[in-house]
């Protein structure tokens, strides 16, 4: 597995829509390539057996050839790679894709099916705007653009061929009367619109202690010998500093235990869905503890749970977690990044004024009616697509959700 984190510059806020577009596809497809390119190197098998490949993103547009096609063209595989594409699923995409995988090579020993999921945030309005707000500042100091990748093969290795850990099972779940508690949509005007609920952490913590249980479950019917969850590490994906500890506590864990999505958290933030094989890339190459399960763990819009049981079967080289800008973004990179958000902000630190605005979000809300359920930002690019306005000269065209039913667990 590998992944590739790369901020990019705002250059697409003066282009025309057929610009925009192309360029947006072109950076995200570069990024997805490159992440590819370095699992197919890491697993070390012959790209012509590659018989699936599984493209993933939430960085959706009208777009045909479709990524999935063109990344096979450039990758070198055959014509003949059977293709699937997901997309709208969030930040647990990754993990969804790596169960797809899987459940493949269960069926066929002969498989061998590339994974691949990529997000180009800051191509769908992830900036701060000229006028910024509290949660505009959430919104852009959170995500970050990013590709990860993996190779899932059957259960017969060829010569050369590397694995790094055995799926033991894979599980997937939609949380009852939580689908208000986040909503993401391009609107009519051309914003973005991201709405979290404050309740989103809590609701994610009190769901998932019967998830982690049922997913032991199945490992132990499939007769494995899974440990107990003390004795896992824990590949979270990186949602923010409230979502690993609400997983921490409802795992019964340690913050030691979700070592690698700290690490990847706090130094490049939210890599959306392709944050899942991030951290497990950091976890694989970087974390050395002596445990040999790994329980993933991502969450998504529905909400929904994504999880996966791995057992570690060979280590590959390790890097030194002073080069693990060998897989996220270079540390000069991350730094002008920062200044940039901080210039614009006037903030002490971007990752700060994060984890501030979500430790004193329900204080906010208390006082600004506006957002009395939870966290909404939309961000518009004038140049392409000006906002609509209705005959009394009021936007018309940005939706708003409506206030959760107190029957939805709503405030």
């Amino acid at each position: 597995m590998h992944s590739v984190a790369l901020p990019l510059e705002d250059v697409f806020r003066r282009m025309s829509r057929s610009e925009y577009l192309e360029h947006r596809m072109t950076a995200l497809i570069h990024l997805a390539q490159k992440a590819a390119e370095n699992a197919l190197a890491m697993w070390g098998g012959r790209r012509s057996d590659i018989t699936h490949l599984c493209w993933g993103t939430m960085t959706g547009a009208m777009h045909s050839p479709t990524i999935d096609i063109l990344l096979t063209k450039r990758l070198g595989l055959s014509c003949d790679v059977e293709r699937t594409s997901v997309e709208g699923m969030g930040c647990l995409t990754g993990y969804r894709l790596l169960n797809i995988g899987r459940q493949i090579a269960k069926g066929n020993p002969n498989a061998r099916v590339l994974v691949v999921e990529g997000d180009l945030r800051s191509a769908i309005g992830n900036s701060l705007p000229d006028h910024a707000g509290r949660a505009d500042i959430v919104a852009a100091s959170l995500f970050r653009d990013a590709a990860s990748a993996a190779v899932v093969s059957g259960e017969k290795l060829a010569e050369g061929e590397r694995a790094c850990y055995e799926l033991i099972c894979g599980k997937s779940r939609i949380v009852e009367g939580t689908e208000h508690l986040v909503d993401y949509r391009e609107l009519d005007c051309g914003e973005i619109r991201l709405y979290l609920h404050k309740e989103l952490p809590n609701a994610v913590g009190i769901a998932e202690p019967a998830f982690i249980k049922a997913l032991i479950a199945e490992a132990r019917a499939s007769k494995a010998d899974p440990p107990e969850v003390t004795e896992m590490d824990i590949a979270c994906h990186t949602g923010g500093p409230r979502v690993l500890h609400e997983v921490a506590k409802a795992a019964d864990a340690t913050d030691e235990q979700l070592a690698a999505s700290w690490a990847v958290m706090k130094a490049h933030g939210n890599l959306s869905g392709a944050s899942n094989l991030s951290v497990l890339d950091y976890q694989n190459r970087v974390v050395e503890n002596g445990r040999q399960w790994v329980l993933c763990l991502a969450m998504g819009p529905g909400v929904c749970i994504e999880g996966l049981l791995l057992q570690r079967v060979s280590s590959p080289p390790r890097i030194t977690e002073s080069r693990a800008s060998d897989t996220c973004p270079e540390e000069e990179a991350i730094e002008q990044r920062v200044s940039r958000t901080l210039r614009r902000s006037n903030s002490e630190s971007a990752a700060r004024t994060f984890e501030a605005v979500l430790a004193d979000v329900e204080e906010e809300e208390e006082e600004e009616q506006e957002e009395a359920d939870g966290i909404t930002t939309s961000h518009t690019n004038d140049t392409l697509l000006p906002q609509k306005e209705d005959e009394e000269g009021k936007e018309s065209a940005c939706w708003r959700p409506s206030r959760p039913s107190p029957t939805h667990g709503g405030a």
